[in-house]
């Protein structure tokens, strides 16, 4: 029995020596995994060197930082590493489909406010304001001095006189995403009798209608998700209504319009 023992503890060396541990299958490599605790790397950061794209630690894929882009919107010369634009062509000018001269709605897919976006998304709509002038010159003028002095990028591109007599110009203005155009057409009419108290003073006021809107459309690749100026388009028209002072249509009771921006 003693015998038999030692002849079990002297082979129990050799099966043990002899056990190769099976390989374990190599871990797959992420750009977003921790390494070795012994090597010097960088921390993990949230976003690239590009400010734009960041890094998801659980499927390793680079993905859209929206703290970054919003960011990056802050600074309108900022060149996006991973947003990419589509220059659609939107025209300028009137609407060949209004019997009366007016401006085009805005484009479903664009960073626009128009007066004539009636019916579509609310946040597209903006109110029409009045010109308390003398004359369609003085409108022209005024509007010109307060577009440039709130925009003093602000370049001039097109003015004409339409048949009815109404005034339309247009100007090119650097936006967030690129270059925006602020188009104008002040009618050679008033906003007319509404049976509003307020209307007697604004009644022969020169109604102004406007459009502004991006001319290239950003898209955030690769799911292709129109990007948002973060309503520039209407803060730019407040501003240039602070400017010449002119007062928006259906605001004449105090305090009505203190939402609408």
């Amino acid at each position: 029995m003693a015998a038999t023992m030692t002849s079990i503890r002297a082979l129990a060396p050799a099966r043990r020596a002899g056990r190769v541990p099976s390989p374990r299958p190599p871990r797959a490599s992420s750009s977003c995994s921790s390494e070795a605790p012994n090597r010097q790397t960088n921390p993990p950061s949230s976003s690239s060197s590009d400010g734009i794209r960041g890094c998801d630690a659980v499927a390793g894929r680079r993905v859209v930082s929206l703290a970054a882009l919003a960011t990056a919107l802050g600074s309108p010369r900022l060149a996006l590493a991973n947003v990419v634009g589509d220059d659609a062509g939107e025209p300028t000018g009137l609407d060949p489909a209004g019997a009366r001269p007016r401006l085009r709605k805005c484009p479903a897919t664009f960073n626009c406010v128009s007066t004539s976006s009636t019916g579509g998304a609310p946040e597209q709509f903006a109110t029409a304001w009045t010109a308390p002038v003398k004359n369609l010159d003085e409108a022209i003028a005024q509007i010109t001095a307060a577009t440039l002095r709130a925009c003093p990028d602000a370049r001039k591109l097109d003015s004409f006189e339409t048949d009815d007599g109404s005034r339309y110009v247009r100007f090119a203005v650097l936006g967030k995403l690129g270059e925006d155009n602020v188009e104008f057409l002040i009618k050679n009419e008033g906003i007319g009798d509404r049976g509003w108290d307020g209307d007697d003073d604004q009644r022969r006021d020169y109604l102004v209608t406007y459009r502004s809107f991006a001319t290239t459309v950003k898209y955030v690749y690769p799911f292709m998700t129109p990007v948002s100026d973060l309503g520039e388009q209407r803060k730019r028209m407040e501003r240039i209504r602070a400017e010449v002072e002119w007062p928006r249509v259906g605001c004449e009771i105090e305090g009505f319009c203190d939402n609408d921006l």
